[in-house]
């Protein structure tokens, strides 16, 4: 699981809709893919992005990503350490942790399974 596809994902539990974002991670086993820079692809996506949750997986992953500013999109150096850090990693063994009810979607050989158990959905449904 690449560092983008986690800033675009939340809890799927019907009670943590809009509370349940941005995921925690716990990565026990990533790689570094080696992938061409990309301007365009990184300056389009910025909008889109939620810094906290970059900000949290970069520590975790020991990536330092600076706070994003208007002068961010002239910064090469920036750009390129957001690009590596949302296209180049990615994640093959992990967790990541629903930040209001603690709910936790393993991640497998780089996919995460965010499917809900039986008795998590219908526990939903009464609730």
């Amino acid at each position: 699981m690449k560092v983008l596809t986690h800033n675009m994902m939340a809890c799927t539990k019907k009670q943590c809709m809009g509370k349940g974002f941005p995921l925690g991670v716990e990565c026990t086993e990533s790689i570094t893919l080696e992938q061409e820079f990309n301007y365009e692809f990184v300056k389009n996506i910025i909008p889109k992005l939620d810094w906290k949750g970059i900000q949290l997986i970069g520590e975790k992953l020991a990536i330092t990503i600076p706070p994003f500013t208007e002068e961010s999109l002239l910064d090469q150096e920036f750009l390129k350490s957001l690009y590596h850090l949302l296209c180049n990693v990615k994640i093959i063994t992990g967790s990541l942790i629903c930040p209001n009810c603690q709910r936790v979607y393993p991640i497998e050989k780089g996919i995460p399974n965010m499917l809900l158990r039986e008795d998590e959905i219908y526990q939903d449904v009464r609730e």
